[in-house]
Formats: structure tokens, C-alpha cells, sequence
């Protein structure tokens, strides 16, 4: 079946009329994908090769709207104001005139944190729907990396159908038992495209910051050196590997140390995340079991002390 769309709204209304009943088992795909030009952007290499999967990027749709893609990679918010206030921190280079005697100042830039207070959020965790090429009869197709049951998983279904609306404004529904979609979900050759690895070795800050410009030259300028700040901190306690997310993962650097996983978060959330896994482990994750608030052994939030936060993990 196919659905060619800008959203949908009820599963009901695309569904009454086909042979689909509860328990059945669905696959949203996409055919004939040469025909696509925004590939590339979604996180596919330019060969889409088979097995290759990726999380899509933010904003890669042929589309204006990003608002499923956003949702789908980091997640969303839903205010509370019954739950009260909470304190909001962020970084900032901060300049002033220091003074130094007889009538005479100093220009001084330092990092301050700021804080405000606003209604309280609920955080609605990201369903991290990763996409795969795979092959069926013969030709290359891109299909959603997880298999859905009929009225069992409606909620996730919809989304991931729209998910696909907002990339290529169409999707096809495949129906079949598991034996003969087992094929198009085999684990063994997956290609995650979700991370890119440094060179292995020590190098001086200014070559990792040079590599890592593919992020740093996506953050606001007023918030710039304040994250540079922190990953130039953090690579002076000298990891073993740095790597960095892309694609739907963008914004995000990690350091790995001997005994843990430092994840730093640029352009979404607030905070460093550390993890007591190895890089290849953690690279394996989907967004949302890293965001998850039982995977991740401490969140150091930007905010003052964070520096002393980070010092403690390597003297305890």
C-alpha cells in the first residue's frame, strides 16, 4: 500500500480498506530510492550501499517542516506548569572591565553561567526510528529499522509512517509473515553511519578542534567559546579515542577514557554524559537509549563546578 502524503493523522482512515488485521505484521519502506536527491543529507553514503543505517538529520526532508525529525532524533517538551519552576543554566563568554588601581581598568573575558527560571518540562524521550537500505527483489529499498504489529504498535507506526512522509512525502506499507520479512532484518552486516571516528593517536588541541569544525561552526556564536571551552578541558585529561555524531546524532562529541565515556552535548540539551561503556559499545546505541536516565552512569549539567564534576570521575 502505498501513502502519499504530507502527514497522517489516524492509522484507521489509511488502513480501512486493505486486508490488514490485528497482530499483522508491517513494514514501512520506500521503493525505487534513486529518484531521491536528498539522500546524502539524510546520512546515506553516496554509494547506499546495502546495510548502510543511519538516524536521519534534523531538517533533511524535501519538505519546510522538520518538526518529525526533530522529534524522532532528540526528543520534545511538554510544559508543566503544574509541576511549578525550574532553574534553566547556560554558558556564555562574559567581557568586563576589571579595576586595577589609580584610576585604571583591565578589559577581562572570562565563561559565566547563567540561570533563569521558567515552567517546568516534561521531557518526551525521542523515538529514535533509524533508517536501512536493504535489498528485495533485487533492488535496493530503504525501510524503517524496526518491525511494527497492527494495533499493537499504532502509536509508533504513525510516527514512523510520517517520519517518512516528512523525508520523501510518500511510504509503502509492507505486509508478510516474519519468515519473509526476516530477510530485510539481518543483523549481521548492519553499517551504522551514525558516528565519525579521529585518527587514532595524541594530537594537539587545535588539530582535534580543526577536525571536530563540522560541529563547532554549526553553534551560535555567543555560545561558541563556551563549548569550546569544555572539550578543550576535556581532551586535557587525554582519551584514548574522540569521535563525533552525524546525521541524526549531530552534536555530539565523545571522549573515551580507560574506564568510562565522556558524551559531550553541543547543539541539543544541556549537559555531559558519561557512560561505562567503550566508544564501540556506546556507537551501537540508538539516541534514545542514550538519553536514557538509566544507561548513563552521571549528567554533569553546564553550570558552574562542572570542570571539578568532570576532575572527580578520574580521581575517584
Amino acid at each position: 500500500m502505498l501513502i502519499n502524503k504530507t502527514r497522517i493523522n489516524k492509522l484507521e482512515s489509511q488502513f480501512k480498506n486493505l486486508d490488514i488485521k490485528e497482530g499483522d505484521n508491517l513494514v514501512v519502506s520506500l521503493s525505487d530510492i534513486g529518484r531521491f536527491d536528498n539522500l546524502n543529507k539524510i546520512g546515506f553514503t553516496e554509494k547506499l550501499e546495502l546495510n548502510e543505517q543511519v538516524l536521519p538529520a534534523i531538517s533533511s526532508g524535501l519538505g519546510r517542516s522538520s518538526s518529525v525529525t526533530r522529534h524522532n532524533s532528540e526528543g520534545s517538551y511538554i510544559k508543566r506548569p503544574d509541576w511549578g519552576k525550574e532553574t534553566k543554566y547556560y554558558q556564555r563568554e562574559f567581557t568586563r572591565h576589571e579595576w586595577r588601581g589609580r584610576y585604571r581598568t583591565e578589559e577581562v573575558t572570562d565563561i559565566c553561567t547563567f540561570s533563569r527560571e521558567r515552567i517546568c518540562r516534561e521531557y518526551i524521550e525521542p523515538p529514535s526510528i533509524e533508517l536501512r537500505i536493504v535489498e528485495k527483489e533485487g533492488n535496493k529499498i530503504i525501510i524503517a529499522a524496526k518491525e511494527f504489529r497492527y494495533k499493537k504498535d499504532d502509536e509508533i507506526l504513525k510516527h514512523t509512517i510520517n517520519l517518512f512522509l516528512e523525508l520523501f512525502n510518500e511510504c509503502k506499507i509492507l505486509k508478510g509473515d516474519l519468515t519473509e520479512l526476516a530477510a530485510l532484518y539481518d543483523l549481521k552486516n548492519i553499517k551504522r553511519l551514525n558516528w565519525e571516528m579521529l585518527p587514532e593517536g595524541e594530537m594537539p588541541w587545535e588539530t582535534v578542534e580543526e577536525q571536530l569544525n563540522p560541529i563547532l561552526k554549526q553553534i551560535k556564536n555567543t555560545k561558541k567559546p563556551a563549548d569550546k571551552a569544555r572539550l578543550e578541558h576535556i581532551y586535557s585529561y587525554k582519551p584514548t579515542t574522540v569521535f563525533y555524531g552525524k546525521s541524526g546524532f549531530n552534536g555530539y562529541v565523545g571522549f573515551e577514557f580507560k574506564d568510562f565515556t565522556i558524551l559531550e552535548s553541543l547543539l541539543y540539551g544541556n549537559a555531559i554524559y558519561v557512560f561505562n561503556k567503550n566508544c564501540i559499545e556506546l556507537t551501537k546505541l540508538t539516541k534514545k537509549e542514550i538519553l536514557d536516565d538509566n544507561l548513563h552512569i552521571k549528567r554533569i549539567i553546564h553550570k558552574d563546578g562542572w570542570e571539578k564534576e568532570v576532575r572527580d570521575l578520574f580521581e575517584n
